[in-house]
């Protein structure tokens, strides 16, 4: 531990991770031990930088792995997990403090069987839903100053095919206002397309935008209060993976991060997203918003385009929080920050922290890659075994050489980790859950185009899915976990 995590150990008591990946919390875990963490996932992977016995999972209480989101979890804490995890808290002599992906409504709320209620470390519900808003993000980007991607605000079902063609060109994106991971977002390439679309959704909302055919930028950034005004500490950028066959059947879909290939970005595109990230964070502070948040971006001739906020932790986060810490970060991390800007109000000591830390440190360059591997057809069951650790490529297959659950386990750039939620054998898997993720020290996408995997990622997916080895649910046995 650094002398901040062991500050905030000794003076605040327990802590725990709430979000959707147990994995999420496995950095952090090696910064600031954790007491516990609640999550809907359950991999094999959690005994490699966890204790079982103190994970509150959803998937190891129901048996089956869906395509998760936050209100699974806000349900499962109705119900016996939470009556297990309220337990665990009553257990200690004083208060919890639980660092959370994004808030959670029953808790925020104070609903539940606790005799504190615990101390949360994320940004409001009403603040979170404000700005993950899509179409108030388009509406406000010209009150900024900011490019943006010509489009409009409408109604599915008063909007006319033949005009938005001529308008948008083929093919155009509809994103309704809320959704993440490239839910609800539909990239419409015929009137078919656009006529099942308006026949399915016609009294939505949506924004309407055109097409960019560039690639995706991902950054992670933090909004401290200060009495000068709001300070907007910003990342190092990764190029974000969406919608690659190899893992997905959607074209929207998210899959993963390369923060190796976000070092060849230029300068150019550097100061772009700085700037465009400050003036976003100022305009977000300005409603109350603190904290950690997240921008996703596209690039095309140099000119980069903000195309949404994450008001909350990001899937990127998480790899951010290994690899900066593997490049020798000395002071802290984006989720340290976090922390102390909840709590610098009541804390001299985490105010003189945040005060004195060097943003630029945020912005070193980083070296380490994610891809996410979704089930592409209908409910599965995994009939293979892969179990979770460091492997290397031999030719048509994938060899496993140890254990381990981060990229710190990694010894170079050739070894690969399998991790974050490998599915145990006959586990069921809705359509388009997340399988697990497979994390390299170096690259995953093509040098040449960063829209497409190299030819080395995609060899490793599809020994990976032959491992696993997807079947349909209704012809193989589903077991439960034990």
């Amino acid at each position: 531990m650094n002398r901040i995590s062991e500050y905030l150990r000794d003076k605040y008591g327990p802590w725990g991770w709430l979000g959707q990946r147990a994995h999420d919390a496995c950095g952090i875990n090696q910064v600031l031990p954790l007491d516990f963490i609640v999550c809907c996932d359950y991999g094999m992977d959690i005994p490699y930088y966890f204790r079982p016995e103190d994970v509150y999972s959803v998937e190891k209480k129901s048996g089956e792995r869906k395509d998760w989101s936050n209100e699974d979890l806000n349900t499962s804490l109705k119900g016996g997990l939470g009556r297990e995890v309220f337990d665990r808290w009553n257990g200690y002599s004083s208060r919890v403090n639980l660092l959370c992906y994004r808030s959670v409504r029953r808790l925020e709320n104070g609903k539940g069987r606790y005799n504190r209620k615990p101390r949360l470390f994320a940004v409001p519900q009403s603040l979170k839903k404000r700005f993950d808003n899509k179409t108030l993000l388009h509406r406000s980007l010209p009150k900024l100053s900011i490019p943006c991607i010509p489009g409009m605000v409408d109604r599915v079902g008063r909007t006319d095919f033949g005009y938005l063609r001529r308008t948008l060109s083929l093919p155009f994106v509809v994103q309704f206002p809320y959704g993440s991971s490239g839910h609800y977002t539909f990239l419409i390439r015929q009137k078919k397309d656009y006529d099942d679309l308006k026949k399915a959704y016609p009294e939505t909302t949506a924004l309407i935008r055109r097409y960019v055919d560039g690639f995706s930028v991902n950054v992670n950034a933090v909004i401290i209060s200060s009495e000068e005004g709001p300070r907007i500490m910003c990342s190092t950028p990764s190029v974000q993976i969406t919608g690659v066959p190899e893992c997905s059947n959607s074209p929207a879909s998210f899959c993963g991060n390369d923060y190796a290939s976000g070092k060849g970005l230029g300068r150019s595109i550097i100061r772009q997203v700085e700037s465009h990230m400050g003036t976003v964070g100022r305009w977000m502070a300005s409603s109350g918003f603190r904290g950690v948040f997240g921008m996703d971006f596209v690039v095309k001739d140099g000119i980069i385009y903000p195309v949404e906020i994450n008001p909350r932790f990001q899937n990127s986060t998480s790899l951010y929080t290994v690899l900066s810490s593997m490049a020798g970060s000395r002071k802290g991390t984006l989720f340290l920050l976090h922390i102390a800007e909840f709590l610098q109000q009541e804390d001299k000591y985490l105010r003189k922290y945040l005060k004195e830390f060097p943003e630029r440190e945020l912005m070193q360059p980083l070296k380490g890659s994610q891809l996410i591997l979704h089930n592409r057809m209908r409910r599965n069951v995994i009939t293979g075994e892969l179990v979770p650790g460091i492997y290397k490529r031999e030719g048509r297959k994938l060899e496993f050489l140890r254990e381990g659950a981060s990229l710190r386990d990694c010894r170079n750039e050739s070894e690969i980790l399998i991790t974050c939620g490998v599915p145990r054998p006959h586990l069921a898997v809705e359509p388009n859950a997340a399988l697990l993720k497979i994390q390299l020290r170096g690259n995953m996408l093509d040098a040449s185009d960063k829209r497409r995997l190299a030819p080395e990622a995609k060899k490793i997916v599809s020994l990976v899915y032959e491992k696993i080895n997807l079947k349909s649910a209704s012809k193989v046995r589903v077991t439960r976990p034990v």
